[in-house]
């Protein structure tokens, strides 16, 4: 699959329906600030997640999961934050979930 952004809404779509399947609520996606974006932001129980969804279609340059760097890290906690400033939802618990999906398409298969 060549069109970067159409991997990307896959995996987030992915993501979603797992999530839901599993029962949290989608509260936000998408959701950006001047600090920057989360892919998926969940609510179940007296938690908020934040999930950052990683999707490719090669391994060549490490896993998914791994380009969720210590950098981006800490900008998804400084997002995570701001959302919990403007929304008045600092009462809540909070975790930070990661999605790395790896879709290969293998033509000619057998």
């Amino acid at each position: 699959m060549n069109d970067r952004k159409l991997l990307g809404e896959l995996g987030e779509n992915l993501a979603a329906a797992v999530l839901y399947a599993e029962g949290y609520e989608i509260v936000e996606r998408n959701f950006r600030c001047p600090i920057g974006e989360i892919d998926l932001i969940c609510h179940k129980n007296d938690t908020i997640f934040f999930v950052e969804v990683k999707t490719r279609s090669l391994t060549d340059f490490g896993t998914p999961e791994e380009a969720v760097c210590r950098q981006k890290q800490l900008r998804i906690r400084r997002i995570a934050e701001y959302y919990q400033k403007i929304r008045r939802v600092d009462t809540f618990n909070i975790s930070f979930q990661v999605f790395g999906i790896t879709i290969q398409q293998i033509e000619n298969a057998f």
